[in-house]
């Protein structure tokens, strides 16, 4: 999966960096320097007191990033986590970038300076600038994007970016037309932003890469020490489980060069421990700041809040290869059993504002062409909930409040990772609510990095996780069966309905976007009715960021969206070099 756009699970950042391009007013590309010292415009607003453009005695300064968990590794190919997946978005950009607009992405120059589709949608040719170089100075070519899938294909190096491919000519999947353009061929033609994000991995240098062990990338130097890229910054260091420094590219060309100097992400995994060290100043930036905690971060009054959309996703994952789980009569009755509505008023209502909405699928909101607010949910109703579960053998035989099934009691370990203080309430009230109905849920947390391993090799009962959600409509690797031609890291239930596999092979193919759209809402209601996961709630994210860092766009897509235009006047640089 790209890390722009893909799913990815909700651990730390959302999975899109994506950056548009730096822009003057005229829509021209602006870069640092005396030029951009002009007339005060409305592109630099501080804290409410001044507005002017940046100077280039401007660059400068660092921003300090406080993170939950380390990073797994940056090779685009074999990368899983999202730190790791942010970070890689900023020292090896992919072929295009991406703005969101009214629900759409909209693909921009990047590495390729224009692509193009045939007529009838079979064919993406990216017409790449001569004019980049990796870090190590080689320079980068079409031949870097054919290897990168040449990977990305190969079942030894088992990429969860496989099922990128899965639409693409087997015979020929990719054409190098020449050093610096490239075709991919398509088995046919669907939907575009779709096309774009299969065909538009994070490039990888062949030249470095073509003598590695394919069965061991994931060990390779070049994913956990020292990657090398061609974007805006470089990785300095990486002290594991402690921070991650990232430095400014003065030789890059993709886009103008970033007027930070330096980006520090500080693994601290615990949430309050964040939040002190960003009152007292030891960080500039929290990527989510809890409902419960704005007034309290208004009042210090060096922190900004920024609002995002709905990116993420929490839900509890029924692990169908537990017999506990295997009836969907089973999971309904859990799900009727949890009352999910007070759950969004008592986690993400405060002061009479609600921060989230109850969810039904893994495509988020912000796909406005999919989402359907009159979805009909299961009610919360315990009694109907019992009386299922009931008709499964579930009953209380020997009235110790549990319910009971051959002597064995209904019981399960419900875990969520560390470092999530709603999660960890949300978990204790579920547990209440399962109490009510005679089902025990024994409570038990892990380290982020350790719960989502755990996640992807099926090793737990129930979990309470949550999405990054993907901003283009493809639940492939999340809902598709898996096999072992085509594997699905992502599919954490082993959900497996012939009838949603047809579905998404179908809607994965559809050109039309009122067809397609039909067939998506269609796959929505059949896995909701199948219930691998208790869909929880969207809910919007909130940012908290040192005052002094200008021209913040906050954005669905990151929170370090368009990071390149981020800019401290040079007065309040905090870190001087």
């Amino acid at each position: 999966m790209t890390p722009r756009f893909r799913v990815l699970p909700a651990l730390l950042l959302p999975v899109a960096l994506l950056m548009a391009p730096a822009c003057s007013d005229k829509g021209e590309e602006a870069t640092p320097g005396p030029a951009a010292a002009s007339k005060p415009a409305p592109s630099g607003r501080g804290s409410g007191d001044e507005v002017r453009r940046p100077h280039w005695e401007d660059r400068g300064d660092s921003l300090v990033v406080a993170v939950s968990a380390d990073a797994d590794g940056f090779l685009p190919i074999v990368n899983q986590q999202a730190t790791g997946g942010a970070i890689m978005d900023l020292i090896m950009p992919s072929m295009t970038d991406s703005a969101f607009e009214d629900g759409h992405l909209k693909a921009l120059p990047s590495v390729a300076e224009r692509f193009e589709f045939s007529a009838d949608k079979k064919h993406l040719t990216y017409y790449m600038r001569k004019d980049l170089a990796w870090t190590d100075g080689e320079p980068i070519t079409a031949h870097d994007m054919a290897f990168t899938y040449e990977l990305v294909r190969d079942p030894v190096v088992a990429s969860p970016r496989r099922p990128f491919t899965d639409n693409m000519d087997p015979e020929e999947p990719w054409t190098v037309l020449d050093d610096y353009t490239i075709r991919f061929n398509f088995r046919f033609g669907y939907n575009t932003e779709t096309m774009l994000a299969h065909a538009g991995l994070n490039l990888c240098p062949k030249h470095l890469l073509i003598h590695e062990d394919r069965a061991k990338l994931r060990s390779s130097p070049l994913h956990i020490r020292k990657p090398v890229g061609h974007g805006p910054f470089v990785l300095t260091s990486w002290k594991r489980n402690q921070e991650i420094v990232i430095s400014r590219n003065s030789r890059c060309k993709v886009k103008p060069v970033p007027y930070l100097k330096r980006v520090i992400f500080k693994i601290i995994p615990e949430y309050e421990t964040q939040l002190t060290e960003l009152e007292t100043g030891k960080i500039d930036m929290m990527e989510t700041i809890q409902e419960k905690d704005f007034k309290k971060v208004r009042a210090w009054g060096h922190i900004k809040l920024y609002k995002r959309g709905y990116r993420f996703l929490d839900y509890i994952a029924w692990n169908e290869q537990k017999p506990l789980f295997k009836d969907r009569r089973v999971r309904r009755a859990l799900t009727m059993a949890i009352d999910i509505k007070k759950l969004i008023r008592t986690l993400l209502t405060f002061d009479g504002k609600t921060f989230g909405i109850q969810a039904y699928s893994t495509f988020t909101p912000e796909l406005k062409d999919y989402y359907d607010p009159s979805f009909e949910l299961l009610p919360y109703d315990p009694e109907k909930a019992r009386a299922l579960l009931a008709e499964v053998g579930w009953e209380d035989h020997d009235g110790d409040g549990v319910l009971d099934k051959d002597g064995k009691p209904f019981a399960f370990t419900l875990v969520t990772n560390t470092g999530n203080p709603r999660r960890a309430e949300a978990v204790v009230l579920i547990e209440r609510d399962l109490e009510k109905i005679g089902v025990k849920a024994n409570l038990d947390y892990r380290e982020a990095v350790t719960f989502f391993d755990e996640l992807r090799n099926k090793n737990y009962e129930a979990a309470l996780s949550g999405w990054s959600a993907g901003l283009f409509p493809d639940p492939s690797d999340i809902w598709m069966s898996e096999t072992k031609e085509k594997p699905r890291p992502f599919n954490f239930t082993a959900y497996s309905n012939p009838e949603v596999d047809a579905i998404i092979e179908k809607g994965l193919r559809e050109p039309d976007p009122e067809k397609e759209a039909a067939l998506w809402r269609r796959l929505h209601r059949i896995i909701y009715d199948d219930q691998p996961y208790t869909f929880l709630y969207w809910k919007t994210v909130h940012f908290g960021l040192h005052k002094r860092f200008r021209d913040v766009k906050p954005n669905v897509l990151s929170v370090f969206y368009r990071i390149r235009d981020w800019w401290v006047p040079k007065a309040e640089h905090k870190v001087k070099f």
